[in-house]
């Protein structure tokens, strides 16, 4: 008579099942950001959460010291860990780099493998270990591991369950980094374009580097996430990139403009529009170049929106610009006192400005820090450039 085999019990089942599902919503879920910082978190929280351990690390491989750093780990401090690099050789993340192969230890103290360094750094003391190496294809680029079982040792389950994660969380890493390259090469080129500018409208010297750090903290303070302060501050940044059709001689008029020269000057957000609609990733920035002199009355250019007709990422760059430009140096007047820049502000509080805006923005800390004190700064109030053009 042949036995049966032991059947596994129902709340083992049930345990396998819950796995399953969190394993086929992890790869939904790793796609769901190309944040790649926010990403290194998601992954170690999730590993952790069906682990059942105190910990998990992931260590990626640095090419130039070959060497394994580590991107983050679970209630640890990683800048302190950063700190210590850990070598290829005698170190079990190490060996697990090196063999491309998994690795289950209970009395990890023990090893002699034992890189106990990182740990001691932390004042972590590690018992068990599961961990296994991070590929891509047949390349390894990193070791998770996962520290100190909460219950009992580390199993064979665990060994696959972590193993599911390494192998998306690798390519989703390495999605991660590309996208982040690719936008530092974006902000360089924007940084680029934006100090051309720059050089050639001399009466604006730094100004856009000026308000696109303002910008940013305005709209952070507005409630806006990390993906959208990135759109914000490219907008910033080429706020003005339209004036690369104005010609010089209006561009750099030391005096007033007449009013022909300002019709003239006022076609510069169509120019950016123009200029940037055809580039793709630069499309949800646009809102700041083509609207950031319309006016909450209705009364700007160059579509006349009203109120929130007008784009959020305008509104906030509309008083961030202005209070720049009448707190800044110009050849054609003097910088006005911070208190007096600031009155103006909530002055222009629903006529020029967004209201719930202003409000924010003059409780901004040290706004008022640094006041202008130089003779000659008081200025004619009909000049038109105070509407910044």
């Amino acid at each position: 008579m042949i036995a049966s085999k032991k059947r596994p019990s129902r709340a083992k089942l049930l345990e396998k099942i819950s796995h399953l599902e969190k394993l086929g919503s992890i790869s939904a879920t790793l796609n769901s950001t190309m944040d790649l910082n926010q990403l290194i978190k998601l992954i170690i929280d999730t590993a952790a959460n069906l682990l059942v351990c105190e910990t998990v690390s992931i260590l990626l491989y640095d090419e130039e010291s070959s060497s394994l750093y580590f991107t983050e780990s679970s209630k640890s401090d990683v800048a302190k860990l950063a700190q210590t690099r850990v070598p290829l050789q005698n170190s079990l993340a190490g060996i697990i780099f090196i063999e491309n192969k998994p690795l289950i230890l209970d009395n990890v103290a023990e090893d002699p493998r034992h890189f106990s360094l990182a740990a001691k750094n932390v004042n972590f003391q590690t018992r068990s270990l599961v961990g296994v190496p991070m590929r891509i294809r047949d390349k390894v680029t990193g070791v998770v591991e996962a520290l100190n079982k909460i219950h009992g040792s580390f199993t064979q389950d665990d060994l696959e369950i972590l193993t599911i994660i390494a192998s998306q969380a690798a390519v989703a890493i390495q999605n991660a980094k590309l996208v982040q390259d690719l936008q530092d090469a974006y902000n360089t080129t924007l940084e680029g374009w934006s100090s051309a500018l720059d050089l050639r409208d001399k009466e604006t010297n730094g100004h856009a580097g000026r308000v696109a750090e303002m910008t940013v903290e305005l709209a952070r303070r507005m409630g806006n996430n990390e993906e959208r302060l990135v759109i914000f501050r490219q907008g910033a940044l080429l706020h003005d990139i339209g004036k690369m059709g104005i010609p010089d001689h209006i561009l750099n008029k030391p005096g007033l403009l007449t009013e022909s020269e300002m019709d003239i000057m006022r076609q510069h957000p169509g120019y950016a529009f123009e200029l940037l609609s055809p580039i793709t990733f630069l499309r949800p920035a646009l809102d700041i170049p083509y609207c950031h002199h319309e006016k909450w009355d209705g009364s700007g250019y160059p579509r006349g929106l009203k109120g929130e007709e007008i784009p959020l990422a305008a509104r906030i760059f509309a008083i961030v610009d202005v209070w720049d430009a009448l707190t800044s140096e110009r050849p054609y007047r003097g910088s006005w006192p911070k208190e007096r820049a600031r009155a103006y502000i909530q002055e222009q509080a629903g006529i020029h400005f967004d209201p719930e805006l202003v409000k924010t923005f003059i409780q901004m800390p040290d706004l008022l820090s640094n006041q202008s004190t130089q003779p000659g700064s008081a200025i004619n109030d009909g000049n038109p450039r105070i509407s910044l053009e």
